[in-house]
This record gives C-alpha cells, sequence and structure tokens, in this order.
C-alpha cells in the first residue's frame, strides 16, 4: 500500500516546478494583484460572507497540506452557471456557482480546488508563459503592457492577456496534457491529506464527462482539461491505493450549495422550496437536515 506521498505510477514526468527563470515569484505576485483588480471590475463576484468564509476555508484547508506553497492563495466566486473554474497568476483561483449545483459532496469540490491549487503551486502558467518566450522573447513584455493596459480597461487588459498567451492548438493541448496529469497525482495526495475523499476528484470528473460524452457545446472546462479515459483510470487508481480514514462531515458544504441555489440562481423562491420538499418526500438528498431548513424559510 501506498504512502500519500508514493506515487501510484512511475509513468508521469517529473517536471518539477520550473518556471522561474520567465517568471519570478516577486513578478508573478504582482500580476496576480492586476489580475484581482481586473476580477473585481469585470466579473459578477459574489460578496456573500457566509459563501466566502466557505470557500476560503476549504481552500486554505487544502492549501495548507499541499507542497511547494510559494504564493498566498486567495479564492472567490463568481455568479455563472457554466460548470468551470480557473487558477491564475498569483495565488489565485476563481471558481464558478456552477460547480456547486453538478458537486455531489464536498470532496467532490475539494478535488477539483485541490487540482487548481496544485496548477499553481507547480507554477503550470508561469512555464506556459516560458514555453511561449523561447520562441517569442516578446512574450513577457505583451503580458507586462497587457496587464497595464487592465488598469486603464479591464475588459481590454482580459482580452489583450488571452490573444498574448494564446499559442498554436497543437502545442497548447499537448503541453496542457503534462500539466493535467501532474496536477491529477500531487491534487489526489493533497485532497487525501486534507481530509477528504480520494476519490473525489475522479468521481466528479468522471460524471462530467460522461455528462457532456455527446454534447455538440461541452462546458468550457472540458475543452481546457480534456477527460480521457486514461486520465480517469489513473486518478481512480491513485485514489485506490491510498489507505481508507474518515472523511470530513459534509453538512457544511451541502448547506453552503443550498444557499447558492437559493441565493443565486434562477430559480423561483416557492420553487425552491418545493425542490427541498420533493427531495424529502423521494429520500433524494444528501443531507435531510439541509431539505428541512430550506424547505421552511422563505429568507430568500
Amino acid at each position: 500500500m501506498l504512502s500519500t506521498n508514493t506515487k501510484a505510477s512511475d509513468s508521469l514526468p517529473e517536471i518539477g516546478t520550473v518556471g522561474a527563470g520567465a517568471l519570478t515569484i516577486e513578478k508573478e505576485k504582482e500580476y496576480g494583484w492586476a489580475f484581482l483588480l481586473m476580477a473585481n471590475q469585470s466579473l459578477p463576484i459574489i460578496h456573500d460572507p457566509l459563501l466566502n468564509y466557505y470557500i476560503n476555508n476549504l481552500g486554505q484547508n487544502i492549501v495548507s497540506h499541499a507542497d511547494s506553497v510559494k504564493l498566498p492563495f486567495h479564492f472567490f466566486l463568481i455568479k455563472n452557471d457554466e460548470i468551470n473554474r480557473t487558477a491564475f497568476l498569483g495565488g489565485n483561483v476563481k471558481i464558478h456557482t456552477g460547480l456547486f449545483l453538478h458537486a455531489k459532496n464536498e470532496s467532490e469540490l475539494a478535488g477539483v480546488v485541490a487540482h487548481e491549487v496544485a496548477h499553481i503551486t507547480q507554477r503550470h502558467l508561469a512555464r506556459m508563459i516560458e514555453q511561449q518566450s523561447l520562441s517569442n522573447p516578446a512574450t513577457l513584455a505583451a503580458v507586462a503592457g497587457s496587464i497595464l493596459l487592465s488598469l486603464v480597461s479591464p475588459a481590454a487588459g482580459i482580452a489583450a492577456l488571452n490573444t498574448t498567451l494564446a499559442v498554436s492548438l497543437q502545442s497548447q493541448i499537448n503541453y496542457t496534457r503534462l500539466h493535467e496529469y501532474e496536477a491529477d497525482r500531487i491534487g489526489i495526495s493533497t485532497l487525501y491529506n486534507a481530509g477528504y475523499d480520494p476519490y473525489g476528484m475522479a468521481d466528479f470528473f468522471s460524471t462530467l464527462s460522461d455528462k457532456y460524452k455527446y454534447a455538440s457545446l461541452p462546458p468550457q472546462m472540458l475543452s481546457t482539461h480534456p477527460l480521457p479515459e486514461t486520465r480517469l483510470a489513473e486518478a481512480r487508481l491513485r485514489a485506490s491505493q491510498l489507505p481508507t480514514k474518515k472523511v470530513n462531515s459534509d453538512l457544511n458544504y451541502q448547506l453552503t450549495k443550498a444557499r447558492i441555489t437559493v441565493r443565486f440562481t434562477d430559480i423561483e423562491g416557492l420553487s425552491a422550496i418545493d425542490l427541498y420538499k420533493s427531495q424529502i418526500k423521494n429520500n433524494k438528498y444528501q443531507i435531510k437536515e439541509v431539505c428541512r431548513i430550506w424547505a421552511c424559510t422563505r429568507l430568500f
């Protein structure tokens, strides 16, 4: 049986934490600050103290069990039903409310967050910038220019940054695939050490892959994070080789998910009450107390 720090497979490349040559930690912090400035001016960030407390508590718990943490982390929610999340420079992790609507339990959400934390600790975006700067030395200057532009116009800055970081499709897919496997490998270990079910990451990705297998327009998350069967099999294998232990309580997650459902989706108040009453009646709920709380309240 493997310990939490033992590899389930030696087939994955050890690509470490390079990228510092192209983008120092201090410079990345500056870019991260600028990104938050852009986000606050251009994204529908949720300013709900309870939700913000929950997502940052979960995120910081994961970070506290991660290795190679060189940056402060900041987690924030945006009102968007699309299933997506993004790790950006400077330890910033953007999470869509849509993730809560599709993750069945806290371990599944934590698995997604642990994967993004690994992207940041392994400096994957810094590596992509370094990779591009080898063929185009102006890349770093363009990134800096995009950040400066964002101070004047956040929308224009984001557009310029997306253009700057774009590379040929095949090159991007090949390079990202290495990052995805590494983020899975490191993220699953961190997920387990933080007290969550190590199957959470694979379960969520598997459900997502099955749901959109034949969709003509899959969510953006699947286009930027491909989920081939080999990757899902690797994730399950790694989880199966970790010792069994008690998993964290799911109550806070279910309460948070319900709060997002009734406050930040298009569902009407009375319809939300009916939804939770129906779940109680048909015994289709994760935690019965959560349904009772929301089925008996009109404070939307």
